[in-house]
Protein backbone atom coordinates (compact mmCIF):
# COMPACT_ATOMS: atom_id res chain seq x y z
CA UNK A 1 0.00 0.00 0.00
CA UNK A 2 1.13 3.63 -0.94
CA UNK A 3 1.87 6.38 1.42
CA UNK A 4 -0.92 8.29 -0.11
CA UNK A 5 -3.42 4.69 0.31
CA UNK A 6 -2.31 4.67 3.76
CA UNK A 7 -3.27 8.45 4.91
CA UNK A 8 -6.77 8.15 3.32
CA UNK A 9 -7.50 4.79 5.17
CA UNK A 10 -6.54 6.83 8.30
CA UNK A 11 -8.80 9.08 7.60
CA UNK A 12 -11.61 7.47 6.47
CA UNK A 13 -11.12 5.35 10.17
CA UNK A 14 -11.34 8.54 12.12
CA UNK A 15 -14.09 9.46 10.55
CA UNK A 16 -15.92 6.39 11.51
CA UNK A 17 -14.60 6.89 15.24
CA UNK A 18 -16.28 10.24 14.91
CA UNK A 19 -19.87 9.25 13.74
CA UNK A 20 -19.88 6.42 16.06
CA UNK A 21 -18.77 8.11 19.25
CA UNK A 22 -21.90 11.50 17.69
CA UNK A 23 -24.10 8.42 17.80
CA UNK A 24 -23.75 7.55 20.86
CA UNK A 25 -23.96 10.70 22.40
CA UNK A 26 -26.82 11.18 20.62
CA UNK A 27 -28.44 7.63 21.28
CA UNK A 28 -27.80 8.20 25.23
CA UNK A 29 -29.39 11.47 25.66
CA UNK A 30 -32.29 10.49 24.20
CA UNK A 31 -32.54 7.66 26.59
CA UNK A 32 -32.24 9.74 29.07
CA UNK A 33 -34.75 12.13 27.90
CA UNK A 34 -37.37 9.76 27.54
CA UNK A 35 -36.34 8.72 31.04
CA UNK A 36 -36.92 11.73 32.70
CA UNK A 37 -40.18 12.26 30.47
CA UNK A 38 -41.50 8.97 31.50
CA UNK A 39 -40.77 10.10 35.47
CA UNK A 40 -42.46 13.29 34.75
CA UNK A 41 -45.43 11.40 33.35
CA UNK A 42 -45.49 9.01 36.28
CA UNK A 43 -45.23 11.70 39.00
CA UNK A 44 -48.52 13.36 37.29
CA UNK A 45 -50.17 10.12 37.01
CA UNK A 46 -49.48 9.11 41.04
CA UNK A 47 -50.24 12.70 42.10
CA UNK A 48 -53.42 12.86 40.40
CA UNK A 49 -54.07 9.42 41.74
CA UNK A 50 -53.29 11.06 45.06
CA UNK A 51 -55.58 13.89 44.84
CA UNK A 52 -58.45 11.20 43.29
CA UNK A 53 -58.23 8.82 46.09
CA UNK A 54 -56.04 9.89 48.52
CA UNK A 55 -56.03 11.48 52.44
CA UNK A 56 -57.25 14.51 51.05
CA UNK A 57 -60.34 13.18 49.52
CA UNK A 58 -61.89 11.56 52.58
CA UNK A 59 -61.18 14.99 54.29
CA UNK A 60 -63.10 16.72 51.73
CA UNK A 61 -66.29 14.57 51.68
CA UNK A 62 -66.01 14.60 55.92
CA UNK A 63 -66.27 18.25 56.25
CA UNK A 64 -69.16 18.57 53.28
CA UNK A 65 -71.23 16.18 55.89
CA UNK A 66 -74.80 15.04 55.14
CA UNK A 67 -77.22 18.12 55.56
CA UNK A 68 -80.89 17.85 56.41
CA UNK A 69 -83.09 18.43 53.19
CA UNK A 70 -86.26 17.10 55.19
CA UNK A 71 -89.01 19.38 54.63
CA UNK A 72 -90.97 21.36 57.55
CA UNK A 73 -91.53 24.09 59.78
CA UNK A 74 -88.66 26.29 61.13
CA UNK A 75 -88.92 25.75 64.89
CA UNK A 76 -88.56 29.06 65.50
CA UNK A 77 -91.57 29.99 63.29
CA UNK A 78 -94.88 30.45 65.77
CA UNK A 79 -97.28 27.13 65.32
CA UNK A 80 -100.12 27.70 62.51
CA UNK A 81 -103.69 28.74 63.63
CA UNK A 82 -106.38 26.91 62.83
CA UNK A 83 -109.29 28.59 60.98
CA UNK A 84 -111.96 29.73 63.92
CA UNK A 85 -114.97 28.55 65.02
CA UNK A 86 -117.44 30.24 66.97
CA UNK A 87 -117.55 30.63 70.27
CA UNK A 88 -120.01 27.78 71.31
CA UNK A 89 -118.29 25.47 68.61
CA UNK A 90 -115.90 22.21 68.82
CA UNK A 91 -112.70 22.80 67.35
CA UNK A 92 -109.93 20.19 66.06
CA UNK A 93 -106.59 19.61 66.35
CA UNK A 94 -106.49 17.22 63.99
CA UNK A 95 -104.71 14.54 66.10
CA UNK A 96 -107.69 13.55 68.29
CA UNK A 97 -107.35 16.46 70.36
CA UNK A 98 -110.50 18.60 70.75
CA UNK A 99 -111.26 21.48 72.87
CA UNK A 100 -114.51 23.66 73.27
CA UNK A 101 -115.60 26.66 75.41
CA UNK A 102 -118.31 25.42 78.28
CA UNK A 103 -118.85 28.71 79.84
CA UNK A 104 -118.54 32.12 78.92
CA UNK A 105 -119.20 34.33 81.69
CA UNK A 106 -119.07 38.44 82.36
CA UNK A 107 -117.65 38.69 86.26
CA UNK A 108 -115.99 41.19 88.60
CA UNK A 109 -112.62 40.37 89.08
CA UNK A 110 -110.14 40.22 92.04
CA UNK A 111 -107.17 41.28 91.33
CA UNK A 112 -104.92 39.07 94.13
CA UNK A 113 -101.47 39.05 92.41
CA UNK A 114 -98.93 42.27 91.65
CA UNK A 115 -100.29 44.44 88.66
CA UNK A 116 -103.42 43.24 88.64
CA UNK A 117 -106.44 45.58 88.69
CA UNK A 118 -109.92 45.21 90.17
CA UNK A 119 -112.44 45.65 87.20
CA UNK A 120 -114.76 43.89 84.64
CA UNK A 121 -113.80 40.46 83.50
CA UNK A 122 -114.64 37.46 81.24
CA UNK A 123 -114.23 33.68 82.71
CA UNK A 124 -113.73 31.01 80.02
CA UNK A 125 -113.72 27.65 81.34
CA UNK A 126 -112.12 25.64 78.33
CA UNK A 127 -112.52 21.50 77.82
CA UNK A 128 -110.11 19.57 76.23
CA UNK A 129 -110.76 16.03 75.49
CA UNK A 130 -107.87 13.49 74.89
CA UNK A 131 -109.41 11.34 71.45
CA UNK A 132 -105.66 9.89 71.26
CA UNK A 133 -105.10 6.19 72.61
CA UNK A 134 -101.97 7.87 75.18
CA UNK A 135 -101.73 10.14 78.11
CA UNK A 136 -101.32 13.77 77.18
CA UNK A 137 -99.77 16.18 79.18
CA UNK A 138 -101.52 19.63 80.01
CA UNK A 139 -98.47 21.17 81.87
CA UNK A 140 -98.29 23.40 78.55
CA UNK A 141 -101.63 24.71 77.76
CA UNK A 142 -101.20 28.34 76.77
CA UNK A 143 -104.84 30.24 76.54
CA UNK A 144 -104.89 33.82 75.34
CA UNK A 145 -107.79 36.46 74.53
CA UNK A 146 -107.83 39.19 72.30
CA UNK A 147 -110.48 41.32 71.20
CA UNK A 148 -111.30 44.14 68.62
CA UNK A 149 -109.87 44.50 64.45
CA UNK A 150 -106.57 44.97 65.43
CA UNK A 151 -106.54 41.72 67.98
CA UNK A 152 -105.54 43.50 70.99
CA UNK A 153 -104.70 41.81 73.76
CA UNK A 154 -106.47 41.20 76.70
CA UNK A 155 -104.47 41.26 80.42
CA UNK A 156 -104.72 38.02 82.24
CA UNK A 157 -106.31 38.61 85.64
CA UNK A 158 -105.30 36.62 88.79
CA UNK A 159 -108.67 36.15 89.64
CA UNK A 160 -109.16 33.30 92.73
CA UNK A 161 -111.42 31.76 90.67
CA UNK A 162 -109.07 31.02 87.70
CA UNK A 163 -108.00 27.13 87.70
CA UNK A 164 -105.36 26.76 84.49
CA UNK A 165 -104.86 23.25 82.95
CA UNK A 166 -102.26 21.27 84.73
CA UNK A 167 -101.43 17.60 84.97
CA UNK A 168 -102.50 14.44 82.56
CA UNK A 169 -105.50 13.35 80.31
CA UNK A 170 -106.27 9.88 79.92
CA UNK A 171 -107.21 8.51 76.76
CA UNK A 172 -110.69 8.79 75.97
CA UNK A 173 -110.76 11.46 79.15
CA UNK A 174 -111.61 15.26 79.07
CA UNK A 175 -110.25 18.14 81.60
CA UNK A 176 -111.20 21.65 82.47
CA UNK A 177 -109.52 24.81 82.84
CA UNK A 178 -110.86 28.00 84.00
CA UNK A 179 -109.28 31.39 82.77
CA UNK A 180 -109.69 35.26 84.13
CA UNK A 181 -108.97 38.03 81.63
CA UNK A 182 -109.70 42.24 82.09
CA UNK A 183 -111.48 43.42 79.48
CA UNK A 184 -114.02 46.37 79.19
CA UNK A 185 -117.75 45.82 78.69
CA UNK A 186 -117.16 47.84 75.37
CA UNK A 187 -114.90 45.74 74.01
CA UNK A 188 -116.86 42.40 74.01
CA UNK A 189 -118.07 43.09 70.57
CA UNK A 190 -115.96 40.21 69.07
CA UNK A 191 -113.28 39.00 71.30
CA UNK A 192 -110.85 35.48 70.09
CA UNK A 193 -109.94 32.86 72.77
CA UNK A 194 -106.62 31.31 71.43
CA UNK A 195 -105.64 27.75 72.71
CA UNK A 196 -102.56 25.77 72.48
CA UNK A 197 -102.44 22.42 74.15
CA UNK A 198 -98.94 21.89 74.02
CA UNK A 199 -95.74 24.10 72.57
CA UNK A 200 -95.39 23.36 68.22
CA UNK A 201 -99.62 22.36 68.14
CA UNK A 202 -101.67 23.93 65.85
CA UNK A 203 -103.43 26.82 67.57
CA UNK A 204 -106.98 26.66 68.31
CA UNK A 205 -109.20 29.92 67.30
CA UNK A 206 -112.34 30.70 68.88
CA UNK A 207 -113.60 33.93 67.60
CA UNK A 208 -116.89 35.94 68.32
CA UNK A 209 -119.25 38.31 70.62
CA UNK A 210 -119.02 37.85 74.12
CA UNK A 211 -121.39 39.84 76.39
Amino acid sequence: MTRKQRLVAAGAGAAIVVLLAGFLLTTGGGHDSATAGSSSSAGSSSAAVTAATGASAPSTAASAGPTSTAPGRNPNDPPPSLPAVALDHPAAVGNGITARIVSTEAIQGSATGPGNTNGPALRFTVRITNGTTRPVSLDGVAVNLAYGSRATPASPLDDPSQMPFHGIVAPGKSADGVYVFSIAVKDRASVTLTVGYRAGAPILVFTGPAR
